[in-house]
C-alpha cells in the first residue's frame, strides 16, 4: 500500500512538471487559462488519490481500528463493560441468586429497591455510552423512503399468500410421506 502511494505521489509529479513545461512553453496571454487548467489538472489527480486512500482504508481490521480509535472513545467500551456487570448484578439481587444480609448498612432492608435503582443507573450508562455508536444512523434513517399504503398492502397480500400455500404443501407432503410410512411399516 505503501508502495501505491509513493507511485501515486509519483505520478502526481509527473503531471505537475509536465503541466508545468506546457505552460512555460506558451505565451503570456495564455498563461492564465494554463494556470486554471493545470489547478484542474491537480485537482483531479489528488481526488483520485483520496478515492484510491479512502477505498483501500474501507477493508481490513486496520480500517476497523482507525475508526474505533478516531470515533468512539475508550472510555465507552470500559463504560459499556461496567453498565452490563452492574446490570448483572441488579438482576441477580432481584432474583435471589444474591442475597444481601439485613444488617448490611443502608440497603440490607431494602434490596430489592436497591437492585432495581442499580438496573435503572446501568439501563441510562448502557444509552449513554452506546449513543455514540447509534448516533451516525439517524440521519441515515431519515433518508429511508418507505413503500405506500397501497403497495404495503399488496406486498402483505402476496407474503400471506405465500405462507398459505407453502404451509399446504408441507401439509400435503406430510400427509403423502406418512402414509408411505404406513404402508411400508405396517
Amino acid at each position: 500500500m505503501a508502495d501505491e502511494k509513493k507511485l501515486d505521489e509519483a505520478n502526481v509529479e509527473a503531471e505537475v512538471e509536465n503541466t508545468e513545461a506546457e505552460v512555460e512553453a506558451k505565451p503570456a496571454k495564455e498563461d492564465k487559462q494554463e494556470e486554471s487548467k493545470k489547478d484542474q489538472v491537480e485537482k483531479k489527480i489528488r481526488k483520485q488519490i483520496e478515492k484510491k486512500q479512502e477505498k483501500d482504508s474501507k477493508f481490513g481490521i486496520a480500517a476497523l481500528g482507525e475508526y474505533l480509535k478516531e470515533e468512539h472513545k475508550w472510555e465507552n467500551y470500559v463504560f459499556v463493560v461496567v453498565a452490563l456487570i452492574t446490570l448483572l448484578l441488579g438482576c441477580l439481587i432481584i432474583e435471589g441468586s444474591i442475597e444481601v444480609k439485613e444488617n448490611f448498612p443502608v440497603i440490607g432492608t431494602h434490596s430489592t429497591a436497591f437492585a432495581w435503582v442499580l438496573i435503572g443507573v446501568s439501563a441510562l450508562g448502557l444509552l449513554y455510552a452506546l449513543w455514540p455508536f447509534f448516533k451516525p444512523s439517524f440521519p441515515e434513517l431519515k433518508k429511508i423512503t418507505w413503500l405506500t399504503w397501497p403497495k404495503f398492502l399488496a406486498n402483505l397480500a402476496r407474503v400471506f399468500i405465500f405462507m398459505i400455500i407453502f404451509v399446504a404443501l408441507l401439509y400435503l407432503y406430510d400427509a403423502f410421506i406418512s402414509n408411505i410410512f404406513v404402508l411400508i411399516f405396517s
